[in-house]
């Protein structure tokens, strides 16, 4: 089954907005380690607070935000949190010292849209055809995650990494202008039905979706901010990051479209995640165990991004597929909230554990994944209905 053409044009627009206002937050990340420790006042810890404090306000706002838009509708609150997003941008770039960067990133991140834009996919989009929806989406995303990567650490020095932030705020202010002339008309929701939110809350399916979200987004943020220093520890500049970035994502942009597209059509979305931590366990373990050597980093980048765009599209799918439209963006704000939190704590954590020794944010990650497949990973709604 194939998205429709309302569908299509839903997702693409959607997916637009989160690309242009990710586009930005990806500009800085392969390269914010680095250049945030050259603040006045920073430390590694300090500066590891600087990155994941965005996701401390994100995850906080997610479901405040989520809420709204059940009420008051998707748009006004996506065109809202990125005005404030675009308020954090430019004050970011005037700090002049790390204290200043921290609380103006927190600022920034208290545009938390992104409950909403996943509950506008799921709004918009049949429960058959919802992996793919999100895998396009994911395409969109992956396609400003590569370029972002890209060029980020080449325009950080060319122009400073301060310019990095006045790139995001016009970028998000590109994602308001799609949001106020190409926004998609949505089905008019029923009132909401409290009953059913505490209900789904409940599910023990629901409690799998969120934690496997949360473990997800802290190895990425783990992975993110100990990688460049490794890196650079091997004598590679922030100007040569692009070339690596280009590398350990190619395999996923090329084949985890295809992979869940046949996933989805056969229903074995199960198995999907199955394979998904076991390319992030591997990943994980080989880049612990590894030599120090580039060869083994490129390996162990590749191997997490395969995993980890593999739950980029089924989870999302998964939770938009347990609850009705009205109840969505609630329901949503805690999935984002679980996934802005695992980005904080991964975040945070690891410019402290690394401080203390390089392979202790590591093996965090590998603990957390290790607990994971004690948790259990989810199940696909649609697949657990035919089996019933």
């Amino acid at each position: 089954m194939k998205l429709n053409r309302y569908e299509l044009r839903s997702v693409l627009v959607i997916g637009t907005i989160i690309a242009l206002r990710l586009l930005g937050i990806f500009l800085i990340i392969p390269v914010f380690s680095i250049y945030a420790v050259n603040y006045e006042g920073a430390t590694l810890s300090s500066a590891g607070v600087a990155f994941g404090i965005y996701a401390l306000t994100q995850s906080l706002l997610q479901i405040p935000f989520g809420m709204a838009s059940d009420r008051f509708g998707r748009k006004p609150v996506i065109v809202l949190g990125l005005l404030i997003f675009c308020i954090g941008s430019v004050l970011c770039g005037f700090a002049d010292n790390i204290w200043e960067l921290i609380i103006t990133r927190a600022l920034q991140g208290s545009g938390a849209i992104g409950a909403v834009a996943l509950a506008t996919l799921g709004d918009s989009t049949r429960n058959e055809v919802r992996a793919q929806s999100f895998m396009l989406t994911g395409i969109i995303v992956g396609i400003a995650f590569i370029t972002s990567l890209v060029i980020g650490p080449v325009l950080a020095t060319k122009f400073g990494f301060e310019s990095l932030f006045f790139i995001l705020a016009a970028l998000g202010l590109a994602a308001i202008l799609v949001a106020l002339f190409m926004f998609p008309e949505l089905p008019k929701k029923k009132t909401r039905d409290r009953k059913e939110l505490l209900l789904k809350l409940r599910e023990p399916e629901i409690g799998k979706i969120l934690s496997s979200t949360f473990i997800t987004s802290l190895t990425l943020n783990l992975i993110l901010f100990i990688y460049p220093l490794d890196w650079r520890n091997l004598g590679t500049g922030p100007e040569d990051l692009w070339f690596v970035y280009l590398v350990i994502l190619a395999p996923s942009a090329l084949l985890v479209n295809l992979y869940i597209r046949i996933s989805e059509t056969r229903k074995t979305l199960r198995q999907a995640a199955q394979f998904g931590l076991f390319f992030l366990v591997a990943a994980f373990l080989i880049y612990l165990l590894r030599e120090s050597d580039s060869a083994t980093l490129y390996v162990a980048g590749g191997v997490f991004f395969f995993g980890y765009t593999i739950f980029q599209s089924i989870l999302p799918a998964f939770v938009t597929q347990r609850v009705s439209s009205e109840n969505r963006g609630f329901l949503s704000g805690f999935f984002n909230l679980a996934n802005f939190m695992g980005a904080c704590v991964g975040g945070m954590s690891a410019g402290i554990l690394y401080e203390t020794h390089p392979s202790l944010p590591l093996i965090l990650g590998l603990l957390f994944l290790i607990l994971w497949s004690f948790v259990g990973l989810p199940k696909p709604p649609l697949e657990q209905t035919e089996e019933k």
